[in-house]
């Protein structure tokens, strides 16, 4: 490739700045402060993964590991950018939104807290649905590892930039409308810890709803956890890991497979309303089609300039 940065490169890289930029623009006018010393590590061994795609791209070695490298080392990056965003959008003191979405799934004749019950009354599926609501994010990691090293490159671009979209999305509908989520909401409702295990804990929930009224202290790297309820990012991962791997041949059933246990998952270990997951739903589905529309502009743009000129 006679090209330092491919088109998905700079779509990549532009949604980085921005978010960097509204961090840096966003920060100083509230009163939280970021613990920069503990994101220097994180920070040069993602430079380090860069500069390695960089080095195989200029060198013309291996454009898989190159297109790899350079597509992990943004997705990290922009992940702690919009994980700070996300922290800073508790500076609106919005009012939480958790009451009004129960409401809805009662509405709808969905009993939350008697699925949560039913899913991990038999032990062997509560732990495989706290192993695989775990293990969401690793999996869309994995997925982005085989698809570059591959060479499936358009694939690579299409789940890339659209969970960098779909990040954007739900970081910006949770900041106008925050929730955290079914479990807290029941925790601060008085509802005592459960004998069965969930993947966040009481202790977990409880600090979710102290952030939102109280003081929020340093942000940390190594603090950093997920805040948002509604839409549901873990079900924006899954789709967009099911829907990057579909047409590969043994992992794309594979990922279908691991995305059940997933979805079941949801409700319960992450405590999320069930309305939650119908709003990642959507948010994926619009994180996709203007990643492949933005795609799409792309590589046509050539084309039109040259039959311009013809």
């Amino acid at each position: 490739m006679n090209r330092l940065l491919t088109p998905s490169d700079r779509w990549r890289l532009t949604l980085l700045g921005g978010c960097l930029a509204l961090v840096l623009i966003f920060q100083p006018l509230t009163s939280m402060t970021i613990a920069s010393a503990t994101f220097v590590l994180p920070i040069l061994l993602i430079a380090f993964v860069g500069v390695l795609g960089l080095v195989y791209r200029v060198l013309g070695r291996d454009e898989g590991i190159a297109a790899t490298c350079f597509a992990l080392s943004q997705l990290l990056l922009f992940s702690n950018c919009i994980a700070l965003l996300n922290y800073l959008g508790l500076a609106l003191h919005r009012p939480l939104n958790d009451a009004f979405l129960a409401q809805t799934d009662s509405a709808l004749g969905l009993d939350w807290w008697a699925y949560v019950v039913w899913l991990k009354s038999n032990p062997f599926v509560a732990q495989a649905t706290t192993m695989a609501y775990n293990s969401s994010l690793i999996q869309f990691v994995v997925a982005i590892l085989l698809l570059g090293f591959t060479r499936r490159f358009e694939r690579l671009d299409q789940l890339s930039l659209a969970f960098m979209i779909g990040a954007i999305i739900t970081v910006g509908a949770w900041c106008l409308f925050p929730s955290f989520g079914a479990l807290p909401l029941h925790y601060a409702q008085g509802m005592a810890q459960p004998s069965f295990f969930l993947a966040m804990s009481k202790q977990e929930a409880l600090g979710l709803l102290a952030l939102h009224s109280g003081p929020v202290p340093p942000l940390r790297f190594d603090q950093l956890t997920g805040l948002i309820g509604c839409p549901s990012f873990h079900t924006v991962i899954a789709i967009l890991t099911v829907h990057g791997l579909r047409r590969v041949a043994w992992a794309g059933p594979v990922a279908a497979a691991v995305s059940i246990p997933v979805f079941l998952s949801i409700p319960a270990d992450g405590g999320h309303h069930f309305i939650d997951i119908a709003a990642g739903v959507v948010v994926a589905a619009a994180s996709i089609a203007l990643a492949n529309l933005a795609l799409r502009q792309r590589l046509e743009r050539p084309v039109i300039a040259q039959e311009a000129f013809a």
